[in-house]
């Protein structure tokens, strides 16, 4: 099939160019990552460092030109990250409500024994009459000293009467009850009301999406605490949908700015005035404190833009790509050519090797083309239909020339559809720079080729 055609191709460049842009993006992606893991204490070097291999893997895989595995491997990655992150995000909120529950046990148990030793006419260490003002670390000292002279391990090691009454008036001692049952038995009613327990698990999510966003909430929790009957209902209620809103737009806020990230990330790639105004433009975006609303603008701008971008370069590598192949193939490419053909929408090469005849390009690179062989109207010129067989079939060689070269460097020419020699007249142009007249491309139509 040599006769006028319709082909789709993708150069090695831009397929470079993607790939660079994806891993950058994954990169990105891995930062914050990082950066989460490292803020939330729920990474450790080896998984930082697997993470990281397999980043460099992907840079194998392009330095290798597998843009195929490329452009598979990288969404799955990032994909994983981002699961992976939601996982760590829930144990480092389980984490945070088992911190939170253990700390509650410490000031129950610090007041407890406070209480105690006031009744008893003993002094109060500060660290069990003012717990809030004190480390959980040295909460845990104090508590563990008072305990160990209230109920020895020993019993027989000759306690006082005085010990022996304050360990009875503490409920230990008898039993030689240990200190981490002890603790364990001082959650006190806050820890044990269900309604208050679910509110504060919603609290431990949010302060890991959103720390600044936690301190007004909490307030909140103690007036829930506070009340009773059928307000503090309505209070729980009214508390536990504003959580759930806050978290979900903080979850929101986190996937926007890893997404700007990582559109920062392939601008960066990709180079240029219109990439560094879009950097710049995304750095003002994801200064602390924006709203939602502006984020998601300035990513939706970005994203538009790169693809636009993106879009461009292809369409210019493709260009230059077909006109560099047909210029080693022994077509004539002069200057100006690639404008002609944006200007124009077609550009004609002679063809050295076979003056007379041509070949003519048209369309737009970024969908598909189509490629025809042309004669050119010369004076004195008669028509010659073995002539123009002969040229089809002379460019048929060519157009494989062509494919194997692109496929050499890692790109693609695939035919779409192609007409037999002879199917149609070999199209007749003006021998002076017919590259200057208005395009009228064909349309594929599904019988075949239009003419023109």
């Amino acid at each position: 099939m040599s006769g006028p055609k319709v082909v789709r191709i993708v150069t090695r460049e831009e397929l470079v160019a993607i790939c660079e842009g994806q891993i950058a993006a994954l990169e990105a992606m891995v930062g914050y990552w990082e950066s989460f893991g490292e803020r939330n204490n729920c990474l450790d070097n080896p998984e930082v460092e697997l993470t990281r291999d397999r980043v460099r893997a992907m840079r194998m895989l392009l330095a290798g030109d597998n843009f195929g595995e490329v452009q598979k491997r990288v969404p799955a990655e990032m994909s994983f990250l981002k699961s992976d992150m939601d996982r760590r995000m829930q144990a480092a909120a389980d984490a945070a409500a088992a911190a939170r529950k253990r700390a509650v046990q410490l000031r129950r148990s610090a007041e407890t024994l406070a209480r105690v030793l006031r009744d008893k006419g003993l002094p109060v260490p500060d660290e069990l009459s003012t717990p809030s003002r004190h480390s959980d670390e040295v909460l845990h000292r104090a508590i563990s000293a008072a305990f160990a002279e209230l109920a020895p391990a020993n019993a027989d090691a000759g306690i006082s009467d005085r010990q022996r009454a304050l360990a009875g008036s503490l409920g230990v001692g008898e039993e030689r009850t240990t200190l981490s049952a002890w603790l364990e038995a001082q959650s006190g009613d806050f820890m044990d009301d269900p309604l208050l327990a679910a509110l504060d698990r919603k609290l431990d999510e949010l302060r890991i999406f959103d720390p600044e966003a936690v301190t007004s909430f909490a307030a909140r929790l103690d007036a829930v605490a506070a009340e009773s009957g059928t307000r503090r209902g309505l209070l729980a209620d009214s508390l536990m949908i504003d959580l759930a809103a806050a978290r979900r737009e903080a979850v929101q806020k986190i996937e926007i700015r890893s997404e700007l990230e990582g559109v920062r990330a392939e601008f960066a790639a990709i180079g240029g005035q219109v990439a560094r105004d879009q950097i710049h433009a995304i750095e003002q975006a994801l200064v602390p404190g924006k709203a939602t609303d502006e984020l998601m603008t300035a990513l939706d701008e970005a994203t538009s833009t790169l693809e636009a971008l993106r879009t461009e370069q292809a369409i210019a590598l493709r260009r230059q790509a077909m006109l560099e192949g047909l210029a080693e193939l022994g077509y004539e490419v002069k200057q100006g050519m690639e404008t002609a053909w944006v200007e124009h929408g077609r550009v004609v090469l002679r063809n050295s090797k076979s003056p007379a005849y041509g070949v003519e390009l048209g369309g737009n690179p970024e969908s598909l083309l189509q490629i025809r062989t042309v004669a050119f109207d010369e004076p004195h010129r008669v028509s010659d239909r073995k002539g123009d067989a002969d040229a089809e079939t002379a460019f048929c060689a060519d157009f494989e020339s062509l494919q194997k070269r692109l496929a050499t460097s890692g790109g693609k020419l695939s035919l779409i559809k192609a007409l037999g020699i002879g199917a149609t007249p070999v199209k007749t142009v003006a021998a002076m720079d017919s590259a200057s007249q208005p395009a009228s491309i064909g349309i594929l139509h599904s019988s075949g080729l239009a003419r023109r």
